[in-house]
């Protein structure tokens, strides 16, 4: 299965622990989706409308504690960080700001 960019958004966000602030932190992700020239290979994997997200939150935050990122387009997405570096790892899909997953 192999993705394809359909997206990068990048600025300055708002990092929260539960309901707690802890930082405005700038973010650079880029936003992929499943390529479906590659599903006549990989059939039985196809997901409809697969993505995934990649990139980094770079602020004054903890490694490994379940994070959330308000970003400045009005996006939520739940994260932990991964290294040092700001690498992140989505734990769910990033949400609209009415609460309904990013197409």
């Amino acid at each position: 299965m192999s993705f394809r960019p359909v997206r990068k958004i990048a600025g300055i966000g708002n990092v929260f622990m539960g309901t707690e602030l802890l930082d405005i932190a700038e973010y650079d992700l880029e936003i992929y989706e499943e390529n479906p020239e590659d599903h006549e290979h990989h059939g039985a994997n196809w997901t409809p409308g697969a993505k995934k997200i990649e990139g980094t939150v770079v602020g004054e935050l903890p490694i490994r504690k379940d994070l959330r990122l308000l970003t400045e387009e009005g996006y939520s997405l739940n994260f932990y960080l991964r290294d040092s570096f700001g690498s992140v790892v989505i734990l769910n899909p990033m949400l609209d700001s009415s609460g309904k997953p990013v197409r």
